[in-house]
């Protein structure tokens, strides 16, 4: 989330300088990715605070943390009169709220030069005037929002439904995709008009002839909105804010906000439907003095519990020693008692919180010979001149592409976070060859890498998992397995076998692969990686790999 620091000083009267918000920020609350002279960016990476992907969110957050007031108010939702345009939702747990307002009397321009700037400033491109208001709102309010051509909706009807087998839609971007029977559309009575929540249809697009527009917010369940997203590569500003969550009652305030900003330009509303609950679930939770003093490892005064949790928006009701805390309908992360410790502890201060000496005896660690066994490997490869390495436990889209691999044998993520965490690794070998390759490839010619780590496979039809270990070398020679060789027997007193191993011998050299033995038993192979494989990698240089099952 870019957030410029213009805007910001329209929504906050600063009580310190931007650089003073800088410092606090990390402490405080978030950590800050960048800063540039218009904007700094928040780290979101690896936090569900869906209200700092607003500028009124981050605003209440830096209010809150120095003290600040803000200038805008938050206006309830107002009825009209007007008619209804025809909406219909086939899956209300796809689309819980879908709102439609019908604009006329519109003329697309270049927005003015404070729209372009504010727009700039948050990293996205002014379009036009129609076009731009949407992503203003979505970026002061949170809420996504999408304009519709009228003229281009049969019968100004919108009926949001999921997608048909084999259905295609022409997205904005000038692509077609083929969408699976599970993704949510946006449609009139004849054909799709846009993929819910991720990007609009190109049928359907405002252009300079618009005159007249269907202005849509909604909320979509945001599971099945990132399945799309993730399927179909089209992650973007909007999708990112749907999957993270959004409440009704912003989403109204968005709407309200949005309506006006077009009547500013000349339009008329001629009808509105709101289709769905419009009401948010109130959340309470108990916060005990004894458990929060417990957890932060400090006494904390009363009255500053109170003044952290007010300032940050909480109403606070005093009950006894404890506290019955109302969360803010914006604060979609607050669940349970121990978040409100976290408000408390981080607004208190972690950096104030004093060490303190564990008290008690130290618990014996428990005895596990395995993981003796693969400390003591480890060392031995250590001491042998190998640099450890950990890969992802998954196969990227990169080795399965380039190594061809069949899916159908890989154990499938149900709910991956994206295309490159969607299948867990059966070997290790492929992940460092891939790591090997991007080594060489950044000018490092001599590469020498083990990892120790579990695959993951299927047998007897049920997942199993277990302990592998995989070496994979590059010398600048043309043949790098004679020192592989060398190195597996005096790290790990191996031999070449007889046996060529049970790995698929396509992937590797015709004439230099063999199994490898211990005691008698065949417990793994090596082998140098087929020229062909390797160059998809986009080197040619030479790579020996081998592989152990522990």
């Amino acid at each position: 989330m870019k957030v410029s620091k213009n805007w910001l000083k329209e929504l906050v009267d600063l009580k310190v300088p931007i650089g003073e918000i800088i410092r606090l920020l990390p402490l405080r609350t978030i950590g800050i990715k960048e800063e540039a002279s218009e904007y700094f960016e928040l780290d979101m990476k690896g936090y569900n605070r869906a209200d700092l992907l607003s500028m009124r969110g981050v605003a209440y957050e830096i209010a809150a943390i120095t003290g600040s007031k803000i200038f805008f108010s938050e206006e309830e939702w107002q009825d009209s009169n007007l008619p209804k345009t025809d909406v219909r939702i086939e899956d209300e747990a796809l689309a819980p709220l879908y709102c439609i307002a019908k604009i006329e009397g519109l003329k697309v321009e270049h927005s003015n030069e404070t729209w372009v700037k504010k727009l700039n400033d948050s990293g996205i491109r002014a379009v036009n005037n129609v076009a731009d208001i949407t992503n203003l709102i979505m970026l002061e309010y949170g809420q996504p929002m999408h304009s519709f051509d009228a003229q281009k909706v049969k019968d100004a009807t919108i009926i949001v439904r999921t997608a048909k087998e084999g259905e295609e839609i022409i997205t904005l971007d000038g692509k077609t995709r083929r969408l699976n029977t599970t993704d949510l559309l946006i449609t009139d009575p004849e054909k799709a008009v846009g993929i819910a929540g991720v990007m609009g249809g190109q049928n359907s697009e405002i252009t300079n002839s618009t005159t007249s527009i269907l202005l849509e917010a909604a909320i979509f369940d945001p599971i099945n909105l990132r399945k799309t997203a993730t399927g179909l590569g089209l992650q973007s500003e909007a999708s990112k804010r749907f999957q993270h969550g959004l409440t009704k009652k912003r989403l109204l305030r968005a709407f309200d906000a949005a309506i006006k900003m077009y009547e500013g330009l000349g339009g008329k509303v001629s009808a509105i439907t709101l289709a769905g609950d419009l009401e948010d679930k109130e959340k309470k939770v108990i916060l005990t003095k004894k458990r929060l003093n417990t957890i932060a490892g400090i006494e904390i005064d009363p009255e500053d519990v109170e003044d952290y949790l007010k300032r940050l928006n909480f109403t606070v009701i005093k009950i006894d020693e404890d506290w019955e805390v109302t969360v803010p309908y914006f604060r979609l992360d607050i669940e349970i008692e121990d978040d409100l410790i976290e408000e408390v502890a981080r607004m208190y201060g972690y950096e104030k919180i004093p060490a303190k000496q564990l008290t008690g005896n130290i618990p014996t660690p428990a005895q596990n010979p395995v993981f003796e066994l693969l400390d003591s490997l480890k060392q031995t490869l250590v001491n042998a001149g190998l640099i450890e390495v950990q890969t992802y436990s998954y196969y990227s889209t990169e080795v399965l592409n380039n190594l061809s691999l069949n899916t159908k044998g890989l154990i499938k993520i149900l709910n991956p976070m994206s295309a490159e965490t969607e299948y867990m690794r059966s070997n290790l070998w492929p992940n460092l060859l891939e790591a090997t390759a991007k080594n060489i490839r950044n000018g490092i010619k001599d590469v020498t890498i083990f990892e120790i780590g579990k695959t993951y496979r299927i047998k007897d039809g049920q997942p199993k998992e277990g302990y592998r270990l995989s070496i994979a070398l590059s010398n600048g020679t043309n043949n790098p397995l004679a020192e592989l060789s060398v190195v597996a027997e005096t790290a790990y007193s191996v031999h070449l076998g007889g046996g060529l191993g049970r790995t698929p011998r396509e992937y590797f050299h015709p004439t230099r692969f063999a199994g490898l033995e211990k005691d008698g038993k065949e417990i793994g192979w090596i082998g140098e990686v087929h020229p062909r494989i390797v160059n998809k990698f986009g080197i040619e240089q030479r790579i020996a790999v081998l592989e152990i099952e522990l």
